[in-house]
């Protein structure tokens, strides 16, 4: 199942998916980064599973809990007795990183401190919040720049 916007009505992964749901005008924040309204194409199709793709909402931890939180319908069209679906709910898969790895990622200083704690090399830089000019030019010259 692809979603898209009216602008992506033609593209490529709208054809070549077997299904296909618009969910929404143009602009992004009408579109691909509104959760309800992708939670809602998800609930419709039945989905078992959703990848986000790249970019949107990829790399947003409440959508990805969003998503583990669904129940669909274990089959949505058609006759249910016909097709050999129990008509149960399922859960839907988040498919990508869970959201623990999304949230300590999506933060630059928590990906940087987890990274220190496994011991992984970084770049020489500042842990903490900068809380004025006159600090972030003594945190400069202490790295080193």
């Amino acid at each position: 199942v692809a979603i898209y916007s009216t602008a992506d009505a033609k593209s490529l992964h709208v054809s070549m998916a077997d299904e296909a749901v618009c969910i929404g005008p143009p602009a992004s924040n009408m579109s691909y980064l509104d959760i309800d309204k992708v939670c809602a194409a998800i609930e419709m199709t039945g989905s078992e599973g959703v990848h986000p793709g790249y970019g949107f909402l990829s790399e947003n931890g409440l959508f990805a809990k969003r998503v583990e939180l669904l129940d669909v319908n274990e089959e949505v069209y058609g006759d249910v007795d016909a097709r050999g679906g129990s008509g149960e709910k399922k859960k839907v898969r988040f498919i990508g990183p869970s959201t623990h790895a999304i949230q300590s990622l999506g933060d630059k200083i928590e990906s940087k401190l987890l990274a220190d704690a496994a011991g992984v090399s970084t770049i020489p830089g500042f842990n903490g919040v900068v809380t004025s000019p006159a600090h972030a030019i003594q945190i400069a010259h202490e790295i080193g720049y």
